[in-house]
């Protein structure tokens, strides 16, 4: 009966163990994905205007189930040093045995020149 419980507690250990892995691999490709697409919107050969990188990176947080916000979105742009600074950050978590949660902060940040 203790061989049984054993196993059943390593059992229950391994794959709580693979469900943690899933969801941390999930949110680390989604912040992947997002910073990829911010480098793609932002670079200098983009067909897009930088003015709307903000908006397009909000809709792709949308349809992913992101928790980016648009108004931790922010572009500084120095016309004297001629450069563009693209900023974003975010806090995505989730929850460990349902009383526990872990947070993980990512951000983001990328400077172009304009020429």
């Amino acid at each position: 009966m203790g061989k049984f419980f054993l196993w059943l507690l390593i059992l229950f250990i391994i794959g709580y163990g693979i469900y943690f892995g899933v969801n941390w691999i999930k949110i680390r490709l989604d912040y992947s994905s997002l910073e990829n697409e911010a480098q793609r919107l932002f670079s200098p050969t983009s067909e897009h205007s930088y003015k709307r990188v903000p908006e397009m990176l909000t809709r792709l947080a949308e349809e992913r189930d992101i928790p980016l916000k648009g108004d931790s979105i922010k572009i500084y742009v120095d016309e004297w040093s001629d450069y563009r600074v693209l900023t974003f950050g975010y806090v995505d978590s989730f929850p460990i045995f349902n009383f526990k949660t872990l947070y993980f902060k990512f951000s983001f940040v990328d400077t172009v020149f304009n020429r």
